[in-house]
């Protein structure tokens, strides 16, 4: 009788994902996940990170004032991004005004 051995979803599904051609999104999917852990909880109640797209990570901001203090911060939060998403391209975060919810 032969003996199967099992593997962790987790130890095969970065070279599925990437045969299917899926791992970049996966990883441009995660920098948007990322946004909240990375401006800390009280700029990710006044922000929201919605999309990634040709190098640029898309983030609505409920008030003006909190979008000028995130633009300061750009250079800073692409580097921490860039560090928590490796393999990624952010070039730059565009800021643009949300309704308040």
């Amino acid at each position: 009788m032969t003996r199967r051995s099992f593997a962790r979803v987790g130890d095969f599904l970065p070279s599925v994902l990437n045969h299917l051609g899926l791992q970049k999104r996966f990883n441009e999917r995660k920098v948007v996940e990322k946004w909240a852990d990375v401006v800390g909880p009280e700029m990710a109640q006044r922000s929201r990170a919605t999309r990634f797209e040709k190098g640029t990570l898309f983030v609505q901001v409920e008030h003006g004032a909190w979008m000028q203090e995130l633009h300061f911060m750009e250079r800073e939060l692409v580097r921490k991004l860039r560090a928590e998403c490796p393999g990624v391209d952010l070039a730059r975060i565009r800021l643009g005004a949300r309704e308040v919810e």
